[in-house]
């Protein structure tokens, strides 16, 4: 079993309950789909993947393919670029992604580690969904700083 954690960059569901996971250090394909690994680190960290999208839909009113919180002391945030339904979805980490650029039809994600991965998939929906990313991010930064009063 795989739990998600600060070097943990992107799952990507490969079909067959297979899922490739690339980290800062090393790739490796798991015999787990990536949707289980999300709700299997969360429930790790406390919660369950359901009850993290419930969430982020009530700090930032977004519940279709919504950015989650994994764990929220080290605030690891994940984002998916398809339904949660799906399970051969992709999960990128918020935390560790520096930068993306468009290619073409693709997008290049550049992660802060120095890795830089091309996927088949808009710079729009990549764009989007940091923004909401970032959205959440704040909401959950806000809710910190209010506790500590």
């Amino acid at each position: 079993m795989y739990e998600i954690d600060l070097s943990t960059l992107m799952l990507i569901g490969l079909g067959n309950d297979n899922t490739k996971v690339i980290t800062s250090d090393t790739d490796f394909v798991i015999n787990t789909n990536c949707n289980k690994i999300v709700d299997d680190s969360c429930e790790y960290f406390g919660s369950s993947l359901s009850d993290r999208i419930k969430m982020t839909n009530k700090l930032i009113k977004v519940s279709s393919k919504a950015p989650i919180i994994i764990e929220e002391s080290r605030n690891i945030i994940f984002f998916p670029l398809k339904s949660v339904r799906d399970n051969n979805n992709i999960w990128i980490s918020f935390n560790n992604l520096d930068n993306y650029q468009k290619y073409g039809k693709k997008t290049i994600l550049n992660f802060k580690c120095g890795k830089s991965i091309t996927i088949d998939f808009s710079y729009y929906i990549i764009d989007n969904q940091v923004t909401r990313s970032i959205m959440l991010d704040y909401e959950l930064i806000m809710r910190r700083k209010s506790l500590q009063k």
